[in-house]
């Protein structure tokens, strides 16, 4: 970060915060300050709720897709439904090269 202008009191006042003026007016060479960041620390019990609700809200997600299910049969059942063959062929050319490596 530049500092520019004609008010060098900018600069001392933050040397002399960080006690850098002092050292170097010490011969001392400069010492890295402690840093002074926020945290945030989550509790136990936090972490348990949470888990607990994202268990609850996973619970009810169906494991199967019933509107899907119902369009697939219906498709079926009209003869709307297609397959395309290409596609089949290339996932299951994919799958079989991820068994073997």
């Amino acid at each position: 970060m530049k500092i520019s202008g004609d008010k060098p009191y900018v600069i001392e006042t933050f040397a002399k915060k960080t006690g850098e003026k002092e050292r170097v007016a010490q011969g001392k060479e400069s010492e890295k300050q402690p840093s002074r960041l926020d945290r945030v620390e989550i509790s136990t019990e936090a972490r348990e709720r949470e888990t607990q609700q994202i268990k609850g809200l996973l619970e009810k997600v169906p494991d199967v897709r019933e509107e899907k299910v119902a369009a697939l049969k219906t498709a079926i059942e009209d003869g709307t439904y297609s397959v395309k063959e290409e596609e089949i062929a290339k996932k299951m050319i994919n799958e079989g090269i991820d068994e073997v490596v």
